[in-house]
């Protein structure tokens, strides 16, 4: 846990930079309080994947487990209070804001469903080439058709994607369709370093193979909540792709 945190410091610190460097360059606007509370959603949200067990300890009743059910779980619960506190305490705020919502925004659903399938297309076709084979049980599918879009989506895509937009404020970029503002691009490059460059065991390791899928998913499950404006299709492909990834 303290290697993953001391890579976050780090990531944190070159997005700093480049932040600066856009602020500088007049394309954002720094809100300091929300950009501390952004910085303590994400400590939280890792936190609690670490130590979920230590709060929810699943594995005292169901032994056999071999996945992070606690810490998911523990995730979820973070959101969920974030959640009630914006509807507590920020004025105006209501939870269509941050996408928690099932109404789609007009002539959205059939563009999005095609960038679904395109997505699981090609992570289809990327995973039958590297991957190892099928290799999954019954725990480990149940797992990924619900947790990650569950826990991630409404965490990243909803409640960080609002407290960062209030931290880093920018006009919003028309990509595709959809209307993308500087955090939610800083958000899918976080995303994509907190993979694709770790320090453990006392040194740094680096795949650019996992910072190039999760800053490319990343972006596609933003794209999906900004264009629909609601949560609900990125939970879907993200847990899709989760799923239909194991049986290749």
């Amino acid at each position: 846990m303290q290697d993953f945190f001391l890579t976050f410091i780090i990531h944190s610190v070159a997005i700093s930079i480049f932040v600066l460097g856009l602020t500088r360059l007049k394309l954002l606007e720094v809100n300091i309080v929300w950009s501390a509370i952004s910085l303590a959603l994400f400590a939280s949200y890792f936190t609690s994947l670490f130590m979920g067990r230590d709060v929810i300890p699943l594995a005292s009743y169901f032994p056999d487990l071999n996945w992070n059910w606690s810490g998911k779980i523990a995730a979820i619960l973070v959101w969920l209070i974030a959640l009630m506190a914006l509807l507590r305490l920020k004025t105006g705020f209501c939870a269509r804001d941050a996408g928690f919502t099932f109404k789609q925004n007009e002539n959205s659903i059939t563009p999005s469903l095609f960038v679904i399938l395109c997505a699981l297309a090609f992570h289809v076709t990327l995973i039958s080439f590297i991957g190892n084979g099928p290799d999954y049980d019954a725990e480990e599918l149940l797992y990924q058709a619900t947790m990650p879009g569950f826990d991630e989506e409404p965490m990243f895509r909803g409640i960080i994607l609002y407290t960062l937009s209030l931290a880093f404020v920018s006009k919003r970029y028309s990509i595709f369709g959809a209307n993308i503002n500087v955090a939610g691009l800083i958000l899918v490059a976080l995303f994509g370093l907190l993979h694709g460059v770790m320090y453990s065991d006392g040194e740094f390791t680096f795949s650019a193979l996992s910072l190039f899928l999760t800053g490319f998913y990343g972006f596609i499950f933003l794209w999906l909540r900004e264009k629909t404006g609601s949560l609900l299709l990125p939970i879907v492909a993200h847990n899709s792709l989760n799923f239909v990834g194991q049986f290749f």
